[in-house]
Formats: structure tokens, sequence, C-alpha cells
């Protein structure tokens, strides 16, 4: 599995004035499974001033993310680019051979 960053972003498209109500506990029931994919990790919002939202994912691909977003409506009013990351800090550099 990868991790996935996802950056949502407002739309500009049209909205549909009437959608089904975003499934988020079903979507945090699901995440919570072991060995299931995808899975959300987490959130965040940046502040009051961007209207952006993070979200973090264990998948197999990007597709897997993106049909979890659309399949339980999670922030389906706004454009989700996921991005492949891997996670690496000071410990990782320190650890490498020089």
């Amino acid at each position: 599995m990868a991790h996935y960053l996802v950056v949502h972003t407002p739309s500009e498209r049209e909205v549909e004035p009437v959608r089904p109500p975003t499934r988020l506990r079903e979507l945090a029931e699901a995440s919570t499974t072991t060995g299931r994919s995808p899975r959300w990790l987490r959130a965040w919002s940046p502040d009051l001033h961007d209207d952006r939202i993070f979200s973090l994912w264990d998948a197999e691909n990007a597709d897997e993310v993106l049909s979890a977003l659309a399949e339980f409506g999670f922030l389906d009013d706004m454009d989700a680019i996921p991005l492949r990351v891997r996670e690496w800090g000071p410990e990782d550099v320190l650890a490498a051979p020089e």
C-alpha cells in the first residue's frame, strides 16, 4: 500500500443544488477496518483564509481514493487531486550512509 495526500480545492463547476448527504460516519467506520483499501487516515484544514482541505489515505492507487470519495460523498463539492507521497524526515537522513 502507498500513502496518498489529497488536495481538495473548492470547485469552479456548477454544483447540483440537491445531493445525497455525505456518509462521513460510514467512511470513518470503513477506514478503521485493517487490511481494507483504501483507508482514510487523516484530514487537515490549513486556516480560515484557505478553503483547501488536505486528506491522507492508504491505498493501492489514486483511482481507489477517488472512488471512495465519490462512494461516500466525502468533500464531493470540491475537486480532488491525489498525490502519492513517501514519508521521511530527519531520522531517515541521519540513518542514510554518507
